[in-house]
């Protein structure tokens, strides 16, 4: 029987590492993170941390672990860009 390989998270390649679009839109995201919610740049690190080193155990909850990663970085990017411009709409 042939199993299919688990699904990779975004820009993570086969062997668990960021691949380079990965690195560039995790350090672009990070950066505006810092400024955004700096505590999230600390979560998504441990998060990735964690994923990088049961990767080789359970592939899946690796993937997991680096989509929350990804969602703690660019949550607080998307929504202070919102609020950003709102402010602008609002000060008109």
């Amino acid at each position: 029987m042939n199993e299919a390989a688990p699904r990779l998270a975004f820009g993570i390649g086969p062997d668990g590492t960021y691949t380079r679009v990965g690195q560039t839109v995790a350090f672009v995201l990070g950066l505006l993170t810092t400024f955004a919610f700096l505590p999230l740049v600390v979560v998504g690190a441990v998060l990735y941390t964690k994923a990088e080193g049961v990767f080789a155990a359970d592939a899946a909850r690796a993937r997991r672990l680096v989509n929350w990663s990804w969602i703690s970085i660019t949550v607080p990017v998307i929504i202070a860009v919102a609020a950003g411009a709102a402010v602008a709409a609002l000060r008109g």
